[in-house]
């Protein structure tokens, strides 16, 4: 009888167990090799997805940094114009103020000037004189045949009550300054003699300028201040109608009496300009001597 072959038997168990462990670590090494792929494969896309995220998220960066410095210098512009708008809101509230002072005056003025034109009523309703506005200016005109008689200086006892009652009005505005200026019509008038001792005027402009001063001088003696008086003679040179009829000539014989801007109504001058009286007050003028009487 043959002995059984336990040792062929063990040998093909240990071989097939071998074969079958192999063949199981072969299927796992495989497995986990094609996991790792797929891990491999899977860690490659999320790497570039990240890298595309990560580029898409550099160029918001820069997108918003570039926002951020147009931005930055947006507020800085407008900071500037905020700046500039306060600097003119300042210069139009300097303006606006400086205006209302300018019609504060401009009323002061004018309110004056109504109330010298009602005080003159009367003497305008006689014809002893008119109040009219020439060259932005109140003047007060007297006609020639109410003051002196014809190539004269010397006032009529009815034309010096005129210039009295006028001085009378005006000096109740102290702060006023006037200029008496004399008006001739363009006709000569007879000249003094050879040898006259009287002094008389030699033509229309010194005429003028007689008569004016002599005025003048009445104004001051009903008590106006000669500080606030200015005489002048333009002879004919500044007619009001025409010399080529008798009633213009009427109208250019006259006395005119313009009142001044006060110094707070004129335009300021070059701050460069040097102040003659150094800021103080400019000394009182000597008041005119009345006029000999003839």
């Amino acid at each position: 009888m043959r002995r059984f072959p336990w040792r062929l038997w063990l040998y093909a168990i240990v071989i097939t167990g071998a074969a079958g462990a192999g063949g199981y670590f072969t299927w796992q090494y495989r497995s986990q090799g094609i996991k790792a792929k797929d891990d491999l494969a899977l860690c490659s896309k999320n790497l570039t997805s990240l890298q595309t995220t990560a580029g898409d998220s550099g160029k918001q960066l820069k997108a918003c940094t570039d926002q951020l410095g147009a931005s930055t210098l947006k507020a800085t512009e407008l900071e500037k114009q905020n700046g500039e708008l306060a600097k003119n809101f300042d210069a139009t509230k300097d303006e606006l103020a400086a205006l209302r002072a300018q019609k504060a005056e401009a009323d002061k003025r004018m309110a004056a000037i109504e109330d010298i034109r009602k005080q003159f009523a009367k003497m305008i309703d006689t014809g002893q004189l008119r109040v009219s506005a020439r060259r932005g200016q109140l003047v007060i005109s007297l006609p020639s045949e109410v003051l002196f008689p014809t190539g004269s200086s010397e006032l009529s006892k009815q034309g010096e009550y005129a210039v009295v009652e006028v001085g009378a009005v005006l000096k109740k505005f102290p702060d006023r300054r006037y200029l008496v200026v004399g008006h001739t019509d363009n006709q000569d008038f007879a000249k003094p003699k050879d040898g006259a001792t009287v002094c008389v005027p030699t033509d229309n402009w010194q005429l003028s300028t007689a008569r004016a001063l002599t005025v003048t001088r009445v104004l001051v003696t009903a008590g106006m201040d000669a500080k606030a008086l200015i005489p002048a003679g333009v002879g004919a040179n500044d007619p009001i109608a025409s010399n080529a009829s008798s009633e213009g000539r009427q109208k250019n014989r006259r006395i005119e009496i313009a009142l001044l801007p006060a110094v707070n109504e004129l335009p300021a001058l070059p701050a460069g300009l040097a102040d003659e009286t150094g800021g103080a007050a400019a000394a009182p003028a000597p008041a005119p001597t009345p006029a000999p009487k003839k």
